[in-house]
């Protein structure tokens, strides 16, 4: 009996054993890399006193996290709910805990272990639903928490909890009819401070929150008679706001009190900003200015105004980093005698720096990469020896006398490459010239098309060149008064970002351009830069100001005789232009076969343009036909179209019986989304598959009960979708694929304005047991290898799932003919695999996007992932058929080769000599 429970634990272990699917740790980190962020700062708080020094902060991405003092890296991190349920109202902590305060209608109120991370507790309030609710404050005081809610006309309500249990423990409401809506209010804790008028004279109001007393003190003396334009909080250790006359250049501080407010000795500049900052038995009143080639700081002491010559400094300022605000600062004694401040500075671009003043900067964290809107993969450039040699051929004529042709050629080949045999022994004698910046930084083009650069455009307004094998910052450009395009139906931001011309054009530059608008005016705004080095490519600063606001934008397809395509631009008065003016001789030329469609995302209106009309002198786009696609309270909420890089390999697929069933190949077919409303059947959602330009709808479904999240992946001649269903609770994906059927109608090309062609559907749907964030389609050099779609799901992982998972055509009962042909039987749950989890355990919190590009190798897919974390690493759907594996054992086939051929010599002779011997007999 012992022996046979022991055979049984050993069959057990083994087939556990064989079932486990492991990464080897060597290949850990090796094709790939991750970048964790925390986003745009909100509130942040310094912490000194544990062992490893940190610094508390919490975001608008919804993230509470600690950071490590001396490095900036991560600790901990905690990523909250989605949108306003998770939307961060307060931040505070001291010793013992970490208090924060998250939510919309039912406010969330956690308390977290400022070491490990852990949450200690959590409990609810309800929010004050009263109709003339001003807003909602919170405070934390003396180891309870504060809920302040203002109600016009009418009073405050201050409630206290127990901040570890939620226990109410009093509650008070402080009588203010003055107060409205649009008074402004600030809270500098234990008061609330707020501007208001008595007759001609502006006052401060200062409402003691924990003694329920109200003072009102006049600011009319102070500002000499001028109307108060703003009230700020300075934040630190004290209650103290600053008050700012209308159109004055300086403004005053104010200390609160319990008998209303002191006033600082000095004015202070408009700009500035400040900080307080507790020292041994006095405060710091810190002082930042800020020029974009150096911050000036300087120290005073809060209560007699008297500055502190150790704390007053100037600290150069990188370059590209946007105007800095104090969110965190503590001093402490130095070893050489006086005093040191550690202060966190928040940018306007999101960044996070940590200054040791007087001194340097110690880190900063481009914080802007967690909200990227466009993404583009280039090529780098080739090595300085093959630019010699691209130039060789690119000559047209000798430069020694000789007209080109074959001979010429051979001359040119002959003089450059002595001159390549001179510039190897000038570099080994240490004489030759100096490589260029690219070739000294390792940014050249490999031999596979691995190595690229990454160009990512963040809402923030900055523009970053990454390098993809490392995933560190090359350059980086910030754009000022400048955002970007804004979906009003759905809110997301966008960025068209184009390719003009590609590193492939040796001596000619790499070109792209990046679309925003002025924050001020809506125009649209082009900045052209070169992708590899960074460098502005117009002057002033490489912005285009275009002095109309933008419709619609798109590519041309065709360059011009520099390799430049150039772009079309529509405005808001349907009226055409072109970017640069030396594309429009090639824009005019194929304005006979060009065409342009808008989409209105609030009216559900298509409209499409051709531009046949046009000449070299004006363009024009002509309105051929619209489309309304919504009524009542729908809206469109996506447009996809398909990938312009994508190539098609196969044009039909050969079936069991040796068919073809050609698919429906149709350059122009866009997807449009549009969702709505309705009372019995509550949301629903309508997919079109829309010729942009013929106008005709090719194809259209209708899910009832189904709602966001919506992804759209569209390619070749299918279509994948995913959406959750209200009725089942579930994450449902539906793919689509278009035949022609076993006749091809045109072998040439494809063409929308002939007799139209009412494509063969077959359609599927599936289950994912999971939350979908984004999906996205490989891509490879020409088409040929199979293709896999990557899912972004809500947990963290990437998962790869084969196309032939997700096939409309599979049945449930598989015929011999369709065996043949690889189709496998219809289960309606898609498996998720740990092997299938590209990013194994590297997880990627609350992703916007997945970007593929295509390398070298036919076999192999780059691929970028970003949102709140960045992610690359290479995927190859079809195996690395086109490359030997890492293993591979080169002695032995050497080895076998040469084995083989000593052999077959030796045959060989033996063979012969027996040949002559038959012969003699």
């Amino acid at each position: 009996m012992d022996n046979l429970k022991y055979t049984f634990a050993v069959f057990i272990f083994l087939g556990v054993l064989s079932c486990s699917i492991c990464l080897y740790e060597d290949q850990i980190g090796k094709f790939d890399w991750r970048q964790t962020y925390v986003g745009k700062l909100k509130f942040a708080k310094l912490d000194t006193i544990s062992t490893v020094k940190k610094v508390f902060v919490a975001t608008e991405e919804n993230v509470v996290a600690a950071l490590n003092l001396k490095s900036g890296q991560i600790l901990w991190r905690h990523v909250l709910e989605k949108a306003d349920q998770g939307e961060i109202q307060f931040m505070d902590s001291d010793d013992d805990e970490i208090v924060t305060v998250s939510g919309g209608s039912v406010v969330m109120a956690r308390s977290w272990d400022p070491h490990s991370g852990y949450l200690n507790s959590e409990w609810t309030v309800t929010q004050n639903t009263n109709s003339r609710l001003i807003d909602t404050k919170w405070f934390h005081f003396q180891k309870q928490l504060f809920q302040i809610a203002s109600v016009a006309q009418s009073h405050i309500a201050v409630a206290a909890y127990n901040v570890s249990t939620g226990l109410k423990i009093s509650s008070q409401e402080i009588p203010v009819p003055w107060i409205a809506e649009d008074t402004r209010c600030v809270l500098a804790v234990p008061y609330l401070a707020c501007l208001g008028s008595v007759g001609p004279d502006t006052v401060l109001h200062v409402i003691s929150l924990t003694g329920s007393v109200v003072q009102t003190k006049s600011l009319s003396a102070l500002l000499e008679g001028k109307v108060a334009g703003e009230l700020e909080l300075v934040g630190g250790s004290k209650p103290v706001v600053t008050v700012t006359a209308v159109g004055a250049s300086t403004k005053h501080i104010l200390l609160l009190d319990a008998n209303g407010f002191k006033p600082y000795p000095h004015q202070l500049p408009a700009e500035s900003k400040l900080f307080i900052v507790p020292y041994e038995n006095s405060n710091i009143l810190l002082q930042t200015s800020y020029s974009e080639v150096s911050l000036e700081l300087l120290g005073s002491d809060l209560e007699t105004g008297e500055e502190l010559s150790d704390l007053v400094g100037k600290l150069k300022y990188p370059n590209g980093l946007g105007e800095a605000d104090i969110v965190a600062a503590a001093c402490s004694p130095r070893k050489d005698k006086g005093r040191g401040c550690r202060i966190l500075l928040a940018t306007d671009d999101h960044a996070i720096a940590l200054i040791f003043h007087p001194g340097k900067f110690v880190w900063i964290r481009e914080e802007a990469l967690a909200s990227i809107a466009a993404v583009e993969v280039l090529d780098l450039p080739v090595s300085d020896t093959d630019a010699a040699i691209e130039k060789e051929f690119d000559h047209k004529e000798m430069d020694l006398g000789v007209s080109s042709g074959f001979l010429g050629m051979f001359v040119h080949r002959l003089a450059s490459q002595m001159l390549q045999l001179r510039l190897l022994l000038l570099t080994i004698l240490g004489l030759g010239e100096p490589p260029s910046a690219g070739q000294r930084a390792g940014l050249v083009r490999d031999e596979f098309g691995l190595h690229k650069m990454i160009i990512a455009a963040s809402s923030a307004g900055k523009i970053f060149g990454i390098d993809n094998l490392s995933g560190e910052i090359i350059w980086q450009h910030r754009l000022e008064n400048l955002i970007p395009f804004v979906d009003q139906a759905t809110g997301k931001n966008h960025m068209p970002f184009f390719v003009q011309r590609t590193t492939r054009h040796f001596p000619n530059p790499a070109q792209c351009a990046l679309l925003l608008r002025h924050k001020v005016t809506g125009e649209g705004v082009l900045f052209v830069f070169n992708p590899i080095t960074g460098q502005p490519l117009a002057e002033p600063g490489g912005l285009i100001k275009l002095g109309y606001k933008v419709k619609q934008t798109f590519l041309l397809h065709q360059p011009n005789k520099e390799f430049l395509r150039g772009i079309l631009l529509l405005d808001s008065q349907d009226n055409l232009h072109v970017f640069p003016e030396s594309t429009r001789n090639v824009a005019a030329s194929v304005a006979a076969t060009t065409f342009i469609f808008t989409a209105d995302s609030s009216s559900g209106l298509l409209v499409g343009y051709s531009l046949a009309l046009s000449t070299k002198q004006k363009l024009v786009a002509t309105r051929v036909w619209e489309i309304k696609l919504t009524q009542g309270s729908q809206h469109i909420t996506a447009v996809v179209s398909k990938n312009s890089i994508e190539k098609v390999h196969s044009q039909g697929r050969v079936l069991g019986d040796r068919s073809v069933l050609y698919k429906y190949i149709n350059p122009n077919l866009v997807a449009v989304l549009t969702q709505g409303f309705d009372p019995v059947h509550k949301q629903f959602l309508n997919i079109y598959l829309v010729d942009v330009v013929s106008g005709s709808v090719v194809f259209s479904i209708t899910h009832k009960r189904a709602r966001e999240p919506v992804h759209i992946v569209h390619s070749e001649n299918w279509l994948l979708y995913s959406y959750f269903s209200d009725k089942s609770r579930r994450t449902e994906i539906v793919t689509l694929e278009l035949y022609e059927g076993k006749v091809q109608s045109n072998t040439t090309a494809f063409s929308s304005v002939a007799a139209p062609l009412q494509p063969i559907v077959d359609r599927q749907a599936y289950i994912l047991p999971g939350m979908i964030e984004s999906m996205k389609e490989t891509v490879t050099e020409k088409g040929i290898t199979s293709k896999h779609i990557l899912v972004a799901l809500a947990s963290g992982g990437i998962l790869e799932v084969p196309w032939v998972f997700v096939d409309p055509r599979r049945p449930i009962t598989v015929t011999p003919e369709m065996r043949e042909e690889g189709v496998i039987p219809y289960m309606p749950e898609l498996p998720m695999p740990s092997d299938a989890i590209i990013n194994y355990n590297q997880t990627v919190q609350r992703v916007k996007g997945i970007h593929t590009a295509p390398s070298g190798l036919e076999s192999t897919c780059l691929v970028f992932v970003y949102g709140l974390d960045l992610f690359y690493t290479r995927v190859a759907p079809s195996k690395t058929f086109d490359l030997l594996k890492e293993d591979f054992d080169h002695f032995l086939i050497t080895a076998v080769l040469l084995g083989l051929t000593v052999t077959s010599y030796i045959t060989k002779k033996l063979a012969s000599r027996k040949a002559l011997k038959q012969a003699w007999k």
